[in-house]
């Protein structure tokens, strides 16, 4: 797999020959695909779509050229490539070409002569080389469909292409055979806001979806509207109530299948379903189209990995130590959470020195009060490594689907995780939604492209799930809404210049946190992350902390507990304000709890174990 390597890893030098070795090899590589695609390989299996022959060809020109020191060589913006595209500002990190930093290379200090003077027939001849390999229509789409695919509470480092201990050979394929984002962080850390952020490309504070429960304002521009209004039929699956229609996050979808009936029990409503049953609803819904639609939008949203964790054989049995069936249930989850609690609790109330401090003092120490694996946790995190086992199974039968109804080819597959779940490895015991450690925030983001462009491409980088929305759009050559806030990865799955800048995440608990004036979740854990560091505070506990997640990727050493070297000040100091100005740029649009069925809202939420208002 080729990967990218992030700044933080790549600032070690190296000496001129090897760099100018490594140089070399590359651009060999380079043109090897160059002239490949040339004669007709992957990148053009696709016939019906010949713009991405020439686009991929013009991208790898720009490559080459930057290789041979034209660091003004970028690629076209999407505009002068004619695609109807509103180009969305950059990141301010200032991160060159991934592919000069790995090297340690200044590509614009290798001479001393301007840009246009380096040679500039090669120049020209780069440049025309893709129109001259027989490059078709440049107006035809790159892609023709997208399956967007959802999984809720899923964390990345369950995932065997991310590390996991669990067989996910499905999704693995998807990464082997497309772009892993290796550090992507969802935007909120519950599944309504996260759903939001996802759909409409923008945080939190501008959508306006505070957590569970509330209703999409009908102002924010949702992917599905952005498609339909392209010539998408759109059509979604979900597998749980907490993203029902009535929250309004399927406005532009012309078919939101959400029948939770039990197929055993017609007359039984759940608030939720089976990975299996999901994707028999979608493609169902399919064979109902038929061949009507020329573009699709489809949707797919698994809720198998949220609690509580009860997989189906043989799932229930593959991840536990004595081969035993393992099951749970809420009250389950709450046994381990309270047996934590307790221990903590203790822990923090004998740190003496810390309780002289108060309130603060006192969370502090809570926050960094840690238990040990329990029997029953080992039981839960073995019920859940099965839940994402069976969930990769059901999408496996979504692809082979698609593949007997000639649709795999022509489809732009995109896996995104909406938040993960922590265990006990911190004080949110078997919770999300309360804090923004890495085991909430980290989530899996796989692009698969159908014509083998980015075949095995690994990026580094941190990004975020809001930057899925204008990803896509620049894929399926589509207009993004100047409302979107998220930035195209596509320049960093090319390689070429990518400056997303610092990435946000925001708690949607607890309830008694909230503000009525400005942005209601301000006082609730939030974190920013720029490279390896990561800055937590909560204003309401009054709690700050500071990570280096290179060098301590469980955040099990808080730098703030001990007196900073000068470079951890400076990034403090550079986090503290990166987040000030984002929070400062609230501008939320109006939303309320679903008032109008609040007591049947709340009794269902509840049943998916969201308690209360807490949730």
């Amino acid at each position: 797999m080729a990967v990218r390597q992030s700044v933080a890893d790549s600032s070690s030098g190296s000496s001129a020959s090897r760099a100018f070795a490594a140089t070399r090899a590359s651009s060999d590589r380079s043109m090897s695909t160059f002239w490949v695609a040339c004669r007709g390989g992957r990148t053009s299996r696709n016939a019906n779509f010949g713009s991405t022959r020439r686009h991929h060809l013009t991208r790898i020109a720009m490559l080459i050229l930057a290789r041979l020191g034209f660091s003004e060589a970028r690629c076209p913006s999407s505009a002068a490539r004619g695609h109807p595209i509103v180009e969305q500002p950059r990141g301010r990190s200032g991160a060159r070409s991934v592919r000069n930093r790995d090297l340690g290379l200044q590509t614009d200090a290798w001479h001393d002569e301007p840009p246009s003077m380096r040679h500039p027939s090669l120049t020209s001849m780069l440049l025309a080389l893709p129109a001259a390999c027989g490059a078709e229509d440049p107006g035809a789409p790159p892609y023709r469909h997208l399956l967007l695919i959802s999984l809720d509470t899923t964390r990345a480092d369950h995932i065997g292409c991310y590390g996991g201990r669990v067989a996910t050979p499905v999704l693995d394929e998807l990464a082997a055979t497309g772009v892993q984002f290796a550090h992507a962080n969802t935007a909120a850390t519950t599944t309504l806001a996260a759903h939001t952020s996802l759909m409409t490309g923008t945080w939190p504070h501008t959508h306006g979806v505070i957590r569970n429960g509330f209703v999409v304002d009908e102002a924010n521009v949702m992917l599905a509207e952005v498609l339909r209004d392209a010539g998408f039929h759109t059509a979604a699956a979900i597998g749980s109530f907490a993203i029902a229609e009535r929250f309004a996050i399927g406005q532009g979808f012309a078919h939101f299948d959400e029948d939770f009936a039990d197929p055993s029990a017609p007359d039984v409503y759940r608030d939720e379903r089976s990975a299996e049953e999901v994707t028999a609803a979608l493609l169902a819904h399919l064979d109902g189209v038929g061949d009507s639609a020329e573009r699709l939008f489809l949707f797919a949203h698994y809720f198998d990995p949220h609690n509580p964790y009860a997989p189906p054989a043989p799932f229930d049995s593959d991840y536990s130590a004595d081969g035993a069936p393992v099951t749970s249930d809420n009250d389950d989850l709450e046994a381990a959470a309270s047996a934590h609690q307790r221990v903590v609790t203790g822990q923090a109330f004998g740190h003496a020195p810390l309780m002289a401090f108060g309130f603060s003092g006192l969370a502090q120490a809570l926050v960094g009060s840690v238990g040990q694996p329990t029997e029953l946790d080992q039981r839960l995190a073995d019920a859940y490594a099965g839940e994402v086992a069976y969930m990769d199974a059901a999408i496996g039968k979504l692809l082979d689907g698609l593949r007997e109804r000639g649709l795999y080819d022509e489809t732009l597959i995109v896996v995104v995780g909406d938040h993960g779940e922590t265990f006990w490895e911190h004080h949110d015991f078997w919770n999300h939604g309360l804090w923004v450690y890495e085991t909430t925030v980290h989530v899996p983001l796989l692009i698969h492209c159908p014509d083998g462009r980015y075949a095995g491409v690994q990026v580094n980088e941190p990004v975020s799930s809001i930057d899925v929305f204008p990803t896509l759009c620049e894929l399926l050559s589509v207009p993004v809404p100047q409302r979107c806030e998220g930035v195209s990865l596509v320049s960093a799955m090319e390689g070429l210049e990518f400056e997303r800048g610092p990435v946000f995440v925001g708690a949607t608990q607890p309830f008694r946190a909230e503000r009525e004036d400005g942005w209601t979740n301000r006082e609730k854990p939030v974190c920013v992350r720029d490279g390896p560091w990561k800055y937590v505070r909560s204003r309401y506990n009054k709690v700050e902390q500071l990570f280096h997640l290179g060098r301590d990727p469980r955040e099990q050493n808080d730098l703030l507990r001990n007196d900073l070297r000068p470079r951890a000040a400076q990034r403090l100091a550079a986090l503290r304000a990166a987040l000030d100005a984002w929070e400062a740029s609230a501008t939320p649009l109006p939303t309320q709890f679903d008032f109008e069925n609040a007591e049947e809202t709340r009794r269902r939420l509840q049943g998916l174990g969201y308690s209360g208002e807490d949730r």
